[in-house]
Formats: C-alpha cells, sequence, structure tokens
C-alpha cells in the first residue's frame, strides 16, 4: 500500500516539473566527468534528480515490504511446524499410554526434530525410552532436558536412578553430590549417595550419611532408618577391625549390642575377637548373652564350633545342659544339643535329645534328617528311612540352613547382611516345614 501511494506521488510530482520545464527554458551546462558535459534545463534537473530519489524510496520500500512479507510467511509457517510438533507429542503421550512404545518413540523423534527444545517431549521420550530399556537413551533425553532447565532437581533424581540402573555408579554420585553442592542440605541425594557407597562396599562414608540424615530427621527418622543406621555402625566397626584399630573397633561393637542388643552380628564379630585374643570365656558369654537376647540359633552353632575347634566339648556339653534347664522347651536348644551329640559320635544321648526336639516340633524337617543319621548308626535301620523318607527334599545331611526373612534366600553360612537383598540382621535357622500323615515313631 505504502508503494503504491509513493508512485502515485512521484507520478503527480514527475507532471508538475514536466509542467515547469516548459515554462523555464534557460539551459545550463552540467558537468557529468572532467572532460563530458551537457546541456540541460534546470527543470529537467529537478526532474531528474527528484526521480532518482523517489526511485530509490520506493525500491527500498519495496524491498522492506519483501522482507517483512517474507519473515511473516516462515514465521508462519514454523508456527504451523511447532503446532505439528506439539500434536505429534500429544499423539505420543497417547501411544504411550496405550504402550505402543515404538510408535510413541518414533513421534517423538519426528516432533524434537521441528523443535528439539521442547522440555515435554524429552521428558516424555526419557519415559518411552526407560520402559522400552533402552537407559541409554533415556539419559540422553533426561541430559538434554537438565541442560535446558539446570535448576530442576527431580530431573537430576531420575538421571542418577538411570545411572544406578546402568551400573554407572560414578555418574550417579556426581550427580547427588551436584544437588549437595546446590542445595546444601537434601536428605535425599544424601540417601542417593549413602545407597551408592553400600553398593560400593564403602561402608564408612556410608555410615557418615546416614548419621547426616539421622541428624537432620531427628525425632522424625523412622524405624527404618535406625536400623540401617546400627547396620552401618556394625559396619564401621568391622571396617576398623580390619584396619587393625581393635580398640575403636571393641568400643564401638560393645556400644552396639548395649544400643540394640537384637543386632546378631555385633555379638558374633565381638565373640571371634575374644576368640583370635585367646578369651575364650568371653567369647562363650558373649554367645550365650546373644542366644537368650535373640534366640536366634547361630550362637548355637557357633557355641558347637568353638567348643570342637578349642577342643573342649566337655564345656560345650555344660552349656548346652544349663541351657536345657534354662529352656526346656525351646525347640533349637533340645536339637542342636542332639546334633552336638552326634557330632560327637555319642549316638545314644543323641537320639534321646532328638526324640524330645521331635516331640516339640514333630514337622521340623531338620530334626527328621538327624534323626535318621542318628538312628542309621545304632543299626536301627527301618526307623531311619522312615525319618528320611519324612526328610526328603533335604538336600545337605547335618547342615541346617538359614533363611533371609526379607528375600528367602538360603543358605549354610550364617553372615550379617544377606548378599542378594543387602538386609542386615535377617538370618534365622529354617527347620523346614511339612505336613505329615503321621508322626514318626522309633521302634
Amino acid at each position: 500500500m505504502a508503494v503504491r501511494l509513493l508512485f502515485l506521488l512521484f507520478v503527480i510530482i514527475l507532471v508538475a516539473f514536466s509542467y515547469i520545464s516548459f515554462l523555464n527554458g534557460q539551459h545550463i551546462q552540467f558537468f557529468y566527468s572532467d572532460t563530458r558535459q551537457l546541456e540541460i534545463t534546470v527543470s529537467e534537473l529537478a526532474i531528474l534528480s527528484f526521480a532518482l530519489g523517489a526511485a530509490m524510496v520506493i525500491l527500498g520500500t519495496l524491498v522492506k515490504d519483501v522482507t517483512l512479507a517474507s519473515k511473516n510467511w516462515k514465521e508462519r509457517r514454523e508456527k504451523q511446524r511447532r503446532e505439528a510438533a506439539r500434536s505429534r507429542v500429544a499423539k505420543a503421550s497417547d501411544l504411550f499410554q496405550r504402550g505402543m512404545l515404538s510408535e510413541a518413540a518414533k513421534e517423538l523423534e519426528r516432533s524434537l526434530s521441528v523443535n528439539p527444545d521442547d522440555r515435554e517431549a524429552l521428558d516424555l521420550l526419557s519415559s518411552v525410552e526407560t520402559e522400552r530399556g533402552n537407559s541409554l537413551e533415556a539419559v540422553k533425553a533426561l541430559t538434554r532436558v537438565k541442560q535446558i532447565d539446570p535448576s530442576d532437581l527431580s530431573v537430576f533424581f531420575r538421571l542418577a536412578a538411570l545411572y544406578r540402573k546402568m551400573n554407572d555408579t560414578e555418574n550417579a554420585a556426581s550427580l547427588f553430590k551436584a544437588i549437595e553442592d546446590s542445595e546444601g542440605e537434601n536428605p535425599r541425594a544424601w540417601e542417593g549417595l549413602r545407597d551408592i557407597h553400600i553398593l560400593r562396599n564403602e561402608m564408612v562414608p556410608a555410615y557418615a550419611l546416614q548419621k547426616k540424615i539421622m541428624k537432620y530427621k531427628g525425632k522424625t527418622a523412622t524405624p527404618e532408618d535406625q536400623e540401617l543406621f546400627d547396620a552401618l555402625r556394625y559396619e564401621k566397626a568391622v571396617v576398623r577391625l580390619k584396619e587393625g584399630k581393635t580398640d575403636d573397633a571393641e568400643r564401638r561393637l560393645r556400644d552396639l549390642v548395649k544400643d540394640q542388643p537384637r543386632f546378631c552380628g555385633a555379638y558374633i564379630t565381638l565373640h571371634e575377637y575374644m576368640r583370635s585374643r585367646g578369651n575364650l570365656e568371653e567369647a562363650t558369654q558373649l554367645l550365650l548373652l546373644g542366644y537368650r537376647t535373640t534366640r536366634n540359633a547361630v550362637f548355637l552353632i557357633k557355641l558347637e564350633d568353638l567348643g570342637i575347634e578349642t577342643e573342649s566339648p566337655q564345656a560345650v556339653i555344660g552349656v548346652y545342659t544349663d541351657l536345657l534347664q534354662e529352656y526346656p522347651s525351646d525347640f533349637d536348644v533340645n536339637l542342636f544339643t542332639g546334633k552336638f551329640f552326634l557330632r560327637l559320635e555319642m549316638n545314644d544321648e543323641a537320639v534321646e535329645q532328638l526324640l524330645k526336639a521331635e516331640s516339640l516340633e514333630p514337622e521340623r524337617e531338620s530334626v527328621h534328617i538327624l534323626l535318621a543319621e542318628a538312628l542309621r548308626r545304632r543299626g536301627r535301620y527301618e526307623s531311619a528311612c522312615q525319618h528320611y523318607q519324612r526328610a526328603f527334599g533335604y538336600k545337605r545331611r547335618y547342615l541346617i540352613p538359614f533363611r533371609c526373612a526379607i528375600c528367602g534366600k538360603a543358605t549354610i553360612k550364617w553372615t550379617a547382611r544377606c548378599p542378594d537383598c543387602g538386609a542386615w540382621n535377617a538370618y534365622s535357622i529354617d527347620h523346614g516345614h511339612r505336613e505329615y500323615a503321621a508322626p514318626a515313631s522309633i521302634r
């Protein structure tokens, strides 16, 4: 429109100047180089100058209008492409909800080719790739989100979880440290870093972080928090013992026995330390205290091993006799007393004691396998066979397994921490449990 108005104005002025030129016919010399000239009227020179200026103005305006029109067209085109990309994100979200992961990923890739900084699309793509099991692609998408919005800590936590899933503990730890550096006190970041230390078996820094968490939470700390703190107190004591800092380790273990008397590992490790120093009396008393407090049969196994290794079976028999008087109806005490007699080839005493255990728990596989062996040694093969049949499926003779109360993992060797699920203080003796048509009988 502006170009048209300028053109009209140019025509009007050109006509006016043409009219004036007829009225003013005076000529002048116009030099356009050092040696060249021409004669031209004043009005013609004015008309020529105006025409040249007007043409330049019209040309500049035309260029401006074309540029603006091109810009507007590009903006409209880009807006349409972005709207199409947004619709692809919405479609991908619907496909993701319906479980069509490959199709959702394709739609998101097309959307991101148009709008590579679309945070929603990148966030959704990370979820899709995680579901597809493509952790590396999910990490790439979340990394781009983190670059777009470095203040969103939820992205840091999600990235750390993905790195944990990929067993890349270094990158996961660096993310938690970055959160800690930016936020200062962030218990969630501490917990993530603590879990990585535990995964790496770095118990001392894990203990330090859990201590910070307990201090931060104060009275709001859960029983689970306290249990983990006690477990890490135990692990730090074990590390100190390995480092040769025995006084510090002993103090920590005794404090743990006092504060958490049901934590079996502290008794066991402290008893082993006392054995190494030759203090067998205190080692025995620790095992007895542990059993009386927790009623965990691991202490009876350790007592039996202590008596055999120190070649003092009579002392262990005396301990079992005292325990039988103290806990006459305790299945474990009766069973392990009979098991110890069997180990010492005291077969008659073993049968007598194991029959008492059977009367207390007639459906336990462990007592039947031990009774079968004791009766076989006495030549009572028919009765032995009956007990072997009742213990069918029990795979290892003499060795009564432990089972984790958290994940159900069975093992012959007791440890303070389950190697499968990582739970502390979860192992207890597993006698087995079967229903029988009739209780075992001795002929």
